[in-house]
């Protein structure tokens, strides 16, 4: 099933294509999380349109406002951190169907 972020479809097929990239003991949690990084990938590609960061690509575009945003951080883990609050806020105040990002019947436990 095909999930929207702010009203962009991501297709079954871009999901599918995603999953690859998430080695998973089930299929299902390979699926699942597939769908969570397209969420924060559109997110963070749609408030990089709301910013009017420009770049060459996507990855590009992520990075610049990931730099503009949250700077950079010698400290990995502190960094990583950074960036799961910023996603955190994104998702607060998107609008996401397809998929219960907060479902006790999802496959992460």
């Amino acid at each position: 099933m095909p999930i929207t972020v702010n009203g962009v479809e991501i297709t079954d097929a871009a999901i599918h294509a995603e999953t690859q990239h998430h080695p998973a003991p089930s299929p299902e949690i390979a699926h699942y999380a597939a769908k969570l990084a397209l969420i924060a990938k559109e997110l963070l590609l749609q408030e990089a349109t709301r910013l009017e960061i420009k770049g060459d690509d996507g990855e590009a575009r992520i990075a610049a406002l990931i730099q503009q945003e949250i700077g950079e951080d010698s400290d990995e883990p502190s960094h990583h951190r950074a960036i799961s609050e910023y996603l955190a806020r994104l998702i607060g105040r998107a609008t996401i169907n397809g998929i219960d990002l907060m479902s006790a019947s999802s496959p992460v436990r």
